[in-house]
C-alpha cells in the first residue's frame, strides 16, 4: 500500500536538490525541492523547502523539512521531520515524521537498531515504532523494519548510492 521513490544530490558547495514521490491509498505526492546542508563533524543538519503536487484533489503546496543525519562510533542517527502547508485543494496541513532511525553498525555491513515515525493530521496521529535491519554493500543498502503503532507496517527498501 505504501510507495516511495526518492532522489537526492549534495553539490560540493553542500547545495541540495530532493525529489521524492510518496504514495498511499487515496493519496500520491510529488514533492520537488532542495535544500543547504550544513556539516559538523560527524553532524549534518539540512533544512529543505518543497513544492507539493499531488494527484488527488487539486492538491498544491509547501513542505518545509529537516533532514538530520550522525555518526559516532559505530552509531548512527537518520531522521526526515517535515510539516506541509496547503496551497490548494485538499489535503489539510499535516506533520510527518518518516523515520527516525537509529542504529549501531556490526562489522563493515550491518546494521540493527530502531525505527520510529509519525504522520499527524486533523488531529489524529499515526504513529508506529520496531526493529530496524540494515544491509549496507558497494552499491547502497538494503534496509527491512516491522513498525507497530496505531497500524502495522513492514518495510523493505533499498538505498543506491552513486
Amino acid at each position: 500500500k505504501y510507495r516511495y521513490a526518492d532522489w537526492n544530490y549534495t553539490w560540493g558547495n553542500a547545495a541540495v536538490v530532493d525529489v521524492f514521490y510518496v504514495g498511499v491509498p487515496g493519496s500520491n505526492e510529488f514533492n520537488l525541492g532542495g535544500g543547504y546542508a550544513f556539516k559538523r563533524g560527524g553532524l549534518v543538519v539540512t533544512p529543505l523547502a518543497y513544492a507539493v503536487l499531488g494527484k488527488e484533489d487539486s492538491q498544491r503546496g509547501i513542505k518545509v523539512a529537516v533532514l538530520v543525519t550522525f555518526e559516532h562510533r559505530g552509531w548512527k542517527l537518520a531522521s526526515f521531520v517535515g510539516h506541509y502547508v496547503p496551497v490548494g485543494g485538499a489535503p489539510a496541513a499535516y506533520d510527518v515524521m518518516d523515520t527516525f532511525d537509529v542504529t549501531r553498525t556490526f562489522g563493515t555491513r550491518f546494521e540493527v537498531g530502531v525505527q520510529t515515525g509519525f504522520f499527524h493530521a486533523g488531529g489524529g496521529w499515526n504513529q508506529q515504532t520496531g526493529p530496524l535491519l540494515k544491509v549496507n554493500d558497494s552499491h547502497g543498502a538494503w534496509a527491512a523494519s516491522y513498525r507497530f503503532g496505531s497500524q502495522n507496517e513492514l518495510r523493505v527498501g533499498r538505498v543506491l548510492t552513486f
